[in-house]
């Protein structure tokens, strides 16, 4: 379970989330967009978190289908942004780069984004989730802060075309460990978890 919880919040930092959601004005700003496509960004965001509200306890769906659909959009969206970055900052397409960052962040709050805390809360037995919690929350803000602090350094080392290609590296990475550890949750009782992870 511990290995479960600190994967995904290791893997939803280092994908790339911070950087992209803090720095969108800065990654427009290359792109030759102004500030109002960053806060557009935000907008979206919110109605996102909206809509992954309803899907996360939708019967159809469950934690593990929009974990791994959230991922693999989140990848391509990355390997896109790549690929736009690779020609330059000056012969880039404005309307591609907005539409890969919105994506972007759309996949991540369908998936990422609820379903880690999410899981987070159901795989640790109540004797230990407190303290567990603590670890995911401490290993969350800290892995936060090492891509912040990297992004910029990086971005003008690097360029904007291997920086988000190496996210969409760990995001894929991230999917093949989604799809050989993380169970599905969504109706298990604390004990129906417990023996998933331990019979996986």
């Amino acid at each position: 379970a511990l290995t479960i919880g600190v994967g995904l919040v290791v893997f939803q930092q280092l994908s790339g989330q911070p950087s992209v959601l803090y720095y969108a004005n800065n990654i427009f700003e290359r792109a030759g967009l102004g500030f109002q496509a960053a806060v557009g960004v935000g907008v979206f965001k919110g109605l996102m978190t909206l809509v992954s509200v309803s899907l996360v306890e939708n019967p159809k769906w469950g934690r593990r289908p929009l974990l791994l659909v959230g991922t693999s959009g989140m990848t391509v969206s990355l390997l896109a942004l790549a690929a736009l970055f690779a020609g330059g900052a000056d012969a880039i397409n404005q309307v591609a780069v907005i539409l890969c960052v919105v994506a972007y962040v759309g996949f991540y709050q369908i998936g990422f984004g609820p379903i880690t805390w999410l899981i987070l809360s159901e795989v640790f037995p109540v004797n230990v989730r407190a303290a567990a919690l603590s670890v995911g929350t401490l290993t969350n803000f800290g892995s936060n802060l090492l891509v912040t602090l990297l992004f910029e350094a990086e971005r003008q080392s690097v360029g904007e075309s291997i920086l988000f290609a190496q996210f969409a590296l760990v995001a894929a990475v991230a999917l093949a460990f989604e799809n050989a550890l993380v169970p599905e949750t969504r109706g298990l009782s604390l004990e129906e978890i417990e023996k998933k992870l331990g019979e996986d």
